[in-house]
Formats: C-alpha cells, sequence, structure tokens
C-alpha cells in the first residue's frame, strides 16, 4: 500500500510541475470562425492562458488560447 501511496504522490508532483513550468501560450485569432493568425506568446506572472481568451460563440470571432506543448 505504501508503494502505491509514493507512486500516486510522486505522479501528482510530476504533473503539477510540468503545469507550473509552462510560460507560453498559444494563441489563436478567429474571424467567422476562420482561424486568421497564430501566435506563441509568454505570459505574464501569475497569470493563465485562459486570462488572454476573448472568443464570442455567438459570432465565432476573438482570441482562444492554450498552454503549449
Amino acid at each position: 500500500m505504501k508503494k502505491v501511496l509514493c507512486i500516486a504522490a510522486a505522479t501528482l508532483m510530476i504533473a503539477a510541475l510540468s503545469t507550473s513550468c509552462n510560460k507560453k501560450c498559444e494563441c489563436k485569432t478567429y474571424a467567422a470562425g476562420v482561424v486568421v493568425t497564430t501566435t506563441t506568446m509568454e505570459i505574464e506572472k501569475g497569470k493563465k492562458c485562459d486570462d488572454y481568451s476573448t472568443y464570442s460563440e455567438e459570432l465565432e470571432t476573438g482570441i482562444q488560447c492554450k498552454p503549449t506543448m
């Protein structure tokens, strides 16, 4: 049982470290549902990629940002 707990804890730590180190976002600009531009940008300290997204489902226009892998 201890081995399982140690493996689970190590897996969680690795997942947390890998997501916290990601400091870049890939942002796609849409106009009428079509990708106009794709850019990669560094995020500010304390922000997430979702903070840069401004997309209107109704108009299919805006910016969608996701973490780069």
